[in-house]
């Protein structure tokens, strides 16, 4: 049937190997929005501590967010894990 929990389960892939090529290319700023993402801060955090505008860190946080194809940010740094695009200390 739909969805029994007698079905047998899907393996989930393993994570991409960071020497392999990311799907994604990020410009430089979209990778420090993300990075300051991964770190948990704000737009607004993240605008005070590049000195700029709030509205451009949520430029580079939309386009990432695009990129990716997902509609949040925790999702886009999944993403970007999974991807090799970024790396966890």
């Amino acid at each position: 049937g739909r969805g029994t929990c007698n079905e047998p389960q899907r393996q989930r892939p393993p994570l991409i190997s960071p020497t392999r090529a990311p799907h994604v290319h990020l410009t430089p700023k979209e990778r420090e929005a993300l990075h300051w993402s991964m770190l948990g801060k704000t737009a607004w955090e993240t605008s005070r501590i590049r000195d700029c505008s709030e509205a451009a860190i949520n430029f580079h946080l939309c386009n990432i967010r695009r990129k990716f194809g997902v509609c949040n940010m925790r999702a886009a740094v999944v993403k970007a894990i999974e991807q090799g695009v970024v790396q966890l200390d």
